[in-house]
């Protein structure tokens, strides 16, 4: 053989082996840029689903932050509702002692008036409704509601009546039950 045979041959093998080391750099390579481009595109869909999820989060922490702030409100308002409820509530209640307190004076009055024999008008239990409604009005500086301008009108015939004809509307004023038994004023 000649010697220049083995030589060619080892460069041709050496030739394939380089180029086979090549193409293998080259796939390789590919392999690794595919890869990455795969792993960066993963990356940039993981950065925009935070970026939502984070713009989701904080529109509904602004949201939940408005709804905070309008039942704080409500709390408030109601607190305010209540209080002043609780004062008409006071309010009503002295008013209801007071209204009782007057009218038990007046059944006081009519009853002792009935005792001693001597009856007028004002001791008379129907006066007592006419002067509970002259305090309710405060002491007839102020105007009557409706359904005391009607007491008031029912209220001036029995007085006339009384006047005109004292005594003879046979009872008794110690026969009476005293206004708190009848459900005057009740609460």
């Amino acid at each position: 053989m000649d010697p220049a045979v083995p030589k060619a041959t080892l460069k041709v093998l050496g030739l394939c082996v380089v180029l086979l080391v090549l193409v293998a750099a080259v796939t390789v390579s590919v392999a690794v840029m595919v890869w990455r481009s795969e792993a960066v595109g993963k990356l940039r869909g993981c950065r925009e689903r935070a970026a939502n999820e984070s713009r989701e989060l904080g529109n509904r922490v602004a949201e939940l932050e408005r709804e905070r702030a309008r039942l704080q409100r409500e709390v408030a308002a109601s607190t305010r509702a209540e209080d002043a409820l609780q004062r008409e509530i006071a309010q009503a209640r002295g008013d209801g002692k007071k209204l009782n307190a007057s009218l038990a004076s007046c059944w006081e009055q009519a009853v002792g008036a009935g005792e001693d024999g001597d009856r007028g008008v004002l001791g008379h239990p129907a006066a007592c409704k006419g002067r509970v409604m002259l305090e309710r009005s405060g002491g007839g500086r102020g105007e009557l509601s409706s359904q005391d301008q009607g007491d008031a009108l029912s209220l001036r015939g029995i007085l006339t009546r009384l006047v005109e004809s004292p005594g003879t509307d046979g009872k008794d004023a110690a026969d009476e039950q005293p206004p708190e038994s009848k459900g005057w004023l009740q609460r």
